[in-house]
C-alpha cells in the first residue's frame, strides 16, 4: 500500500474582503466565522482543480477531505490517493505553482450594504459545495501546502476517516 499524498491549508480567512465580478457587476464579499459550520456537517463537499467538476480529486464523504472552522478561517486537509494524476497536483503544490484555494458555494445567506456605488455582502451562512486548488483566487490569503502541521485538523481527519469507513 502506497502512502497517501497530504495537502492542507486555508480555503479562506476571516475578515478578508474579496472583490467579486458577476453578470450584475462588481461587489465585495466577506465571510463571517460560522458560515460553513452547518454545511461541513453534511460531508458532501469535493476537491477540484479550478472549479472543474470533471476533475474531482477527493471528497469529504469518502474521508479524504476534512474541513474545519478555526479562529483563522476555513481550514482543510486533503488525503489524495497516490496515483499519477494526484502526484501531478501534489507536485504543483509542492513546487509553489499552485498555492491558493477557492470555494464554491450556493444558497448564501448574507446582509448587503452600500457605500456610495460599492456593494458589500457579509456572508453569514452558505452551503459549501467544493474547494478548488487554483492559481488566481478571490481570497488572496487562501493557501495550500504539502503536508499538514495542524494537530487538531489531523485528529478530526482521523475521526472523519473512521466514520466514513
Amino acid at each position: 500500500m502506497t502512502k497517501p499524498l497530504v495537502i492542507s491549508g486555508y480555503a479562506l480567512c476571516w475578515n478578508e474582503r474579496a472583490c467579486i465580478h458577476d453578470d450584475q457587476g462588481r461587489f465585495y464579499e466577506q465571510f463571517l466565522p460560522g458560515a460553513f459550520v452547518d454545511s461541513i456537517k453534511k460531508r458532501n463537499q469535493t476537491v477540484r482543480y479550478s472549479h472543474l467538476s470533471s476533475l474531482d480529486f477527493a471528497s469529504a464523504e469518502a474521508g479524504q477531505l476534512t474541513l474545519f472552522e478555526d479562529e483563522k478561517g476555513l481550514s482543510f486537509r486533503i488525503e489524495l490517493e497516490n496515483n499519477h494524476e494526484n502526484r501531478l497536483l501534489y507536485n504543483l503544490v509542492r513546487d509553489g505553482q499552485l498555492s491558493h484555494v477557492s470555494v464554491g458555494f450556493k444558497n448564501a445567506e448574507y446582509k448587503e450594504t452600500k457605500r456610495g456605488s460599492k456593494k458589500f455582502r457579509l456572508i453569514q451562512r452558505v452551503d459549501l459545495v467544493e474547494i478548488s486548488i487554483v492559481e488566481n483566487p478571490a481570497y488572496k490569503t487562501s493557501s495550500v501546502r504539502v503536508g499538514c502541521n495542524n494537530r487538531l485538523l489531523e485528529l478530526i481527519s482521523k475521526i472523519d476517516k473512521a466514520l466514513s469507513g
